[in-house]
Parts: C-alpha cells; structure tokens; sequence
C-alpha cells in the first residue's frame, strides 16, 4: 500500500499497528486465569481450595451471606436520617434543640452482637461527663447501618460532645461535635 501523500513515519506506524495491538493484549491474556470446575464426585487436586458456592437458601439474584466476623466501618452524625437507615447529610455543630442522629455502619456477619454508643460532654479540660448510652443487640448477615438518637427533652447544653461506639464491648470509634447557639 503505496500513498504518495503519507509520510515515511506515518506509513511505519500504519504497518506497526497491529504489532503494537498484539503488545498490548498480550499481557492481559496471559493474566487471566482460567478456574476450571471439578467435574461432580471427583476429587479436588491436591492444594486446590474448595469452590465457594452459595447456599441453597438464598434466592435468586440475592446476595450470599457474609462470613467475615463483623466490624465497625463507618460512624456519621447528622440532623437526619434517610429509609436507608444512613444520616442523609452529615454536620458536627447542633442547635440545642435538635436531635444529634448517629448511623453505624458494619459489615461482616454476627449472628448476636452487641453494639452500644456512648454519649459524652466534653469541658475544656478534655474531661468527659457521661450524657447517655444505648445499646443494640444486631445480627447482620452483610453490610448493615443501625441507627441511634441523642436529644434532651429541654435542649442539648451548648458546649463540645464526643460519641464512642462499641461493638461487644471494645471501642472502635469515636466522633466529636458540639452543641452551640
């Protein structure tokens, strides 16, 4: 293919294109690995890991249960709270009167956990005042948010606050916010 008007380089790049294609998919192809399935009543090879495979209870589409132990991922507080049981706008400063909404989010499964959060006035000092607790009993099978609320009935004092969260007794995680005018 002979044209004129093309330039020496630009015909040796239309003649390396493919070579270059080739490089390029090359590696991709060599990384994929290709699991095969064991045909039914034969044996694993030897070091091979068992096929994960869903259990019999779950319906179609629905996703498999978690077996990984449970933690605390994620601790927002804000104003409000969305059907999906997460805190649709995130603040750390309150009015008096409002209501202080904080989601936990965990992932993992548990089949009875013990989720408390424990609410605290902090002075200047940086010495806590016990203002409230609740605890939850859950048992989530995936990704899960619980939900709880702190409000007193004549108003938040104004001043700075903190929120532990506990899962089966063990803090792992805190927040702070405060509560002004």
């Amino acid at each position: 293919m002979y044209d004129p008007f093309m330039t020496d380089l630009a015909r040796r790049a239309l003649r390396l294109s493919p070579l270059a294609l080739l490089i390029a998919v090359l590696p991709l192809a060599a990384c994929h690995k290709s699991e095969e399935t064991p045909a039914a009543g034969t044996p694993p090879a030897a070091g091979a890991a068992p096929a994960a495979t869903a259990p019999a209870s779950a319906p179609a589409g629905a996703p498999a249960a978690s077996t990984a132990p449970l933690k605390v991922v994620a601790l927002t507080i804000g104003k409000s709270v969305g059907a999906d049981q997460k805190v649709t706008t995130e603040a750390d400063t309150f009015a008096p009167g409002d209501t202080v909404y904080a989601a936990v989010g965990t992932t993992g499964a548990s089949p009875a956990a013990k989720l408390t959060v424990r609410w605290a006035s902090v002075s200047r000092s940086g010495a806590e005042k016990p203002a409230g607790d609740e605890t939850k009993s859950i048992a989530p099978t995936g990704d899960a948010a619980t939900v709880f609320q702190f409000a007193k009935p004549g108003g938040l004092a104004t001043g700075d606050y903190k929120i532990e969260v506990l899962l089966d007794g063990q803090s792992v995680a805190t927040k702070a916010f405060r509560v002004a005018r």
